[in-house]
């Protein structure tokens, strides 16, 4: 048995991305806390198995000073609970999670890369931030854990014990695939049976680059084509989008859904799929698309050309490429039989990442 504690920046990734693996962990024998800025509550999934959940006030800047109560407040956590294991993920809580060696040398540090800020293309910022704050610390890290090509590649330049690469988070593959009912989906949202429906599955901000998907619809409706999209997300956007499509006359082409439960459903409900990221890691959204058997057209970055093999699970395209991402949307919209193949392709390539696989390849690491 160990005692573990889990360190993210903020809840929600715990929420998003974390509850089967600390259910495998649990269910093991292992103690599991969790350490994290939590909004609206702890998850209740996992309080009900027994996790503590402990308020810690990060912030997203590394240097703001009320970082350093956080840090404060984790090495009362660990003197108190000692600790067999810290698992950090996010870029702020793996960097006090792991200095936790500085006064706690026996701990045993676990890092899970959700995608490093600096990256082929980052802004200059970037790399001069958090590229020297990994390179540090990665002499107080054990193991690194990355999701992409890109991200393992540099990890393997740092000073870690030893560094992995995994399939993702995982994503369950049975919900995605429990007769959901398309019709009746399509019905609560106001679409119809023949609707060329895509969905995009994304926080409204400016990383994840909405207006590429706005301008080719509009590109297309001036052709005469007419589909719909529907987005599911909230953000600091939201607002300004909704009221641009109006603006744009795009509003009866285009639904912002907000925050929704049922992706499972919304994807059913959809033809293809559509991610116009700046920056990705190892995006769930996209392999969510995959397991519900949609092709997906993504930005050629990394972490979706990961995922995305062109022309076989669906297409890539430039950033910003309005243009190219009309012209790809528009050949899925005339072909429907190599639409139906990429959906088929992507669900057989995600079918390695199933998080029953991925949670199982991961509990060695806390031995």
């Amino acid at each position: 048995m160990k005692k573990i504690l889990f360190i993210t920046t903020l809840s929600r990734t715990i929420d998003a991305f974390l509850v089967p693996h600390i259910e495998k962990l649990i269910g093991e024998g292992n103690i599991v806390d969790c350490a994290c800025y939590i909004e609206g509550g702890p998850n209740k999934d996992l309080t009900d198995l027994g996790v503590r959940f402990f308020h810690i006030p990060f912030t997203r800047n590394p240097i703001n000073p009320v970082n350093l109560i956080a840090y404060k407040d984790l090495i009362k956590l660990q003197e108190q609970y000692k600790y067999d294991i810290v698992h950090v993920h996010t870029p702020i809580a793996a960097l006090y999670g792991r200095l936790l060696k500085l006064r706690f040398p026996k701990i045993k540090t676990i890092y899970t890369v959700h995608g490093f800020h600096f990256f082929k293309g980052a802004p200059f910022v970037n790399w001069g931030i958090y590229y020297p704050i990994e390179k540090i610390m990665a002499h107080f890290t054990d193991t690194i854990i990355t999701m992409n090509g890109e991200d393992y590649e540099r990890a393997q330049k740092f000073k870690v014990k030893e560094t992995r690469k995994v399939n993702g988070v995982g994503v369950n593959l049975a919900y995605f695939n429990n007769g959901l009912n398309r019709s009746e989906t399509r019905r609560k949202l106001n679409l119809s049976p023949d609707d060329f429906v895509i969905i995009m599955i994304a926080e409204v901000n400016k990383n994840k680059n909405h207006r590429q998907m706005i301008e080719a619809v509009e590109l297309l409706k001036q052709k005469g084509i007419d589909l719909k999209v529907i987005c599911a997300g909230v953000g600091p956007l939201l607002k300004d989008f909704k009221r641009e499509l109006i603006e744009r006359k795009l509003d009866q082409n285009i639904q912002f859904l907000g925050y929704r439960s049922n992706i499972n459903e919304l994807i059913a409900a959809s033809d293809m799929g559509i991610l116009m990221s700046y920056r990705e890691g190892l995006p769930k959204n996209i392999m969510e698309l995959m397991a519900g058997k949609k092709p997906v057209i993504g930005t050629n970055i990394r972490g979706i050309r990961d995922l995305v093999e062109d022309n076989v699970t669906g297409f890539l395209v430039n950033v910003n490429d309005i243009k190219g991402t009309a012209e790809k949307i528009e050949e899925l919209f005339m072909n429907r039989v190599i639409l139906e193949n990429m959906g088929s392709n992507a669900y057989k390539f995600i079918k390695k990442y199933d998080v029953d696989q991925v949670v199982e390849s991961l509990t060695e690491l806390y031995v």
